[in-house]
């Protein structure tokens, strides 16, 4: 996402002028939201503090309109909303205090997704409450939160192979991790804020849930002595070679997902269960799963440390941090993460 920034001095600065010239009557509406906050909630402040946060609502509030009116001009009308405007004064409250690009991008998003609808459902609330949950981030516990939601949330729909699944992960994860440091205070402040819940009776490895998610992808072959009922299928599109070990079979299934939307097309529907139990059958060892992972994603090796050493593997994120973390990938990926997040909230 291009962030147009307020015309102030020196070389690199943008001129937002012509931006807001192109918004047409829509913009007016927000203006006169924007308009109030300053009035209201930045007079108390000194001159100077009140002029840069006054440049900073600005800027905030022309980048969001430049998100709506590229994606959805039609739902700026929806800014006349009073909860809408609500969600507004949090954005621009928050951006007015931190001044941060990268959790100003954060907030455009998940402003633009919550003027969408004023129908009151738990995506909306969702929405609404992590915007303000945002506002009390730094952009390393976001960074910290989308790591934890790509690698315990999200699926990458059916790879064909281990290559094409570290492909993804080096797409989408490795920038997230480039250079991330945390400790448990990081960790425990980002559940303070309701962004996570940390589970102390329960813990998540990262090598075993990866394991678990792409069965098909960590599958070390299936003996037809060891699994007879292998045999009866072999000779049909559900079982093939097996990717690691060519001697032996496997389904021919990345995920239960997978194989779940396979089994109509080849009229096996009858044979859930049993073919579910061949999926999982003779899974590769953790440690090995582990070693092929750091080997292949940048970044995963110090993650798991990291990981593995705190609190973070007792962590899962809320529905609130699912907002934030969604929100981040798509201001970051440059279109490439373009899930709609009503697949986690609806």
């Amino acid at each position: 996402m291009k962030w147009w920034q307020k015309q102030r001095s020196g070389d690199n600065s943008q001129n937002i002028q012509a931006v807001v010239a192109n918004f047409g009557m829509g913009y007016e509406d927000v203006l006169a939201v924007v308009s109030n906050y300053v009035d209201v909630r930045l007079a108390a402040l000194s001159q100077s503090a009140f002029e840069e946060a006054r440049d900073r609502v600005e800027e905030f509030t022309v980048n969001y309109i430049h998100r709506i009116q590229g994606e959805s001009p039609e739902v700026l009308q929806n800014t006349r909303d009073p909860g809408v405007q609500s969600a507004l004064l949090d954005a621009q409250s928050a951006y007015a205090k931190m001044g941060d690009e990268d959790l100003g991008q954060v907030l455009v998003e998940m402003l633009a997704k919550r003027t969408e609808t004023t129908e009151r459902n738990v995506q909306q609330l969702a929405l609404a409450e992590a915007i303000v949950a945002t506002g009390k981030l730094s952009y390393k516990h976001v960074r910290v939160l989308t790591a934890l939601f790509l690698t315990l949330a999200v699926t990458f729909g059916a790879p064909t192979s281990p290559e094409d699944l570290y492909q993804r992960l080096r797409n989408n994860l490795s920038p997230i991790l480039a250079g991330l440091r945390f400790s448990d205070a990081d960790v425990q402040y980002l559940a303070d804020t309701g962004a996570t819940r940390i589970e102390l009776l329960s813990s998540r490895a990262i090598p075993s849930t990866l394991r678990e998610t792409y069965p098909g992808l960590y599958c070390m072959g299936l003996d037809r002595e060891i699994f007879p009922a292998v045999k009866k299928y072999e000779n049909g599109p559900i079982i093939i070679p097996c990717i690691r070990n060519p001697a032996l079979l496997q389904v021919n299934a990345s995920s239960q997902s997978h194989l779940e939307a396979l089994l109509p097309q080849f009229g096996l529907e009858g044979e859930k269960a049993e073919l579910l139990t061949l999926l999982t059958g003779n899974p590769m060892d953790n440690t090995e799963v582990q070693r092929e992972l750091t080997s292949r994603v940048p970044g995963m090796g110090e993650f798991i440390e990291l990981w593995e050493g705190g609190v973070l593997k007792n962590s899962v994120p809320s529905i609130v941090g699912m907002a934030i973390a969604h929100a981040n990938l798509k201001a970051t990926s440059g279109g490439d993460f373009t899930a709609d997040l009503n697949i986690w909230i609806s």
